[in-house]
């Protein structure tokens, strides 16, 4: 992670991680024993890129989060001994990095976004999103804004828009073009990136969830989602409890109403309340 484009804070580490304090700083004396020079400016930490290792690294293919978790469930169903798995599950996580991503695995017009995002984050400058196609507000307009760091599944990106002071996620293929305006970044001290759930939604806070599932749910949503997979148990052999955390209920929403009838005891009544709010759109024969 901090071999990255972006440097952190001891909490953000902390966070991400979810480690101690006595942890992180035990860490980061394990990095420096081992060569890393780990370099902490106004109290963010950051390895040194000039270092060899740290070369040697990036010349390395990268994963997403999402990558990453499918190929270590691959890994884990190899028929072999636990030795062979117990190495080739380290060897993932050596390469795994949520701050670089292989140009080559998206689409022509999706590296021609990322490509002028990286740089952005790398020089700390503003850009420009030109014709943003807002969901939220059904509009298409230009966003002046501050990116400082990408989803683990590079779908989206975090920055901070000047307009509204307030960081917010916007999604690549929203984005009709990026343009580096030259500016360097007046709000760095206000970045922050928010909580990515499994459904892909960021936001401020995490909201506990609860609910049973048929087998064709919990198949179809591991298939969508594979980070869902961490908050499910099999209770029968078709029946299935997701028991985890949203940012918001829109995401999840979105999934429960495309199911009608697979999922069902929804142990949270605001999302309870949201669903039904979103029903009542549907109801076309009473309008």
């Amino acid at each position: 992670m901090l071999s990255g484009i972006r440097s952190y804070s001891k909490e953000e580490i902390m966070e991400k991680l979810n480690v101690s304090e006595r942890s992180f700083f035990r860490y980061m004396e394990t990095l420096k024993n081992f060569g890393f020079v780990v370099d902490y400016n106004q109290g963010r930490y950051i390895i040194e890129k000039e270092n060899k290792t740290i070369r040697d690294i990036s010349s390395l293919l990268h994963f997403s989060e999402e990558e990453a978790y499918i190929l270590n469930e691959a890994i884990n169903n190899i028929d072999t001994s636990t030795k062979t798995r117990e190495n080739l599950v380290s060897k993932l996580a050596a390469l795994y990095d949520n701050d670089r991503i292989a140009i080559r695995f998206v689409t022509k017009e999706q590296s021609s976004k990322i490509k002028p995002l990286l740089e952005a984050i790398r020089n700390k400058n503003k850009v420009l999103i030109k014709e943003y196609r807002s969901s939220g507000s059904g509009k298409i307009y230009d966003r002046e804004v501050e990116p400082f760091d990408f989803t683990p599944n590079y779908i989206s990106i975090w920055a901070y828009e000047i307009s509204s002071k307030k960081n917010k996620l916007f999604k690549i293929d929203r984005m009709k073009k990026v343009e580096i305006n030259g500016e360097k970044w007046e709000y760095e001290k206000e970045h922050k990136a928010d909580f990515l759930d499994c459904f892909r939604m960021g936001g401020e806070k995490r909201i506990g969830i609860k609910f049973r599932m048929s087998l064709k749910a919990k198949n179809l949503m591991t298939e969508e989602y594979p980070l869902s997979e961490q908050f499910i148990t099999a209770i029968a052999d078709n029946e299935y409890v997701f028991d985890g955390w949203v940012t918001k209920f829109d995401g999840v929403a979105r999934f429960i109403l495309g199911l009608p009838g697979e999922i069902y005891d929804i142990d949270n009544n605001k999302l309870n309340g949201f669903l039904k709010t979103k029903i009542k759109k549907f109801d076309f024969f009473n309008q």
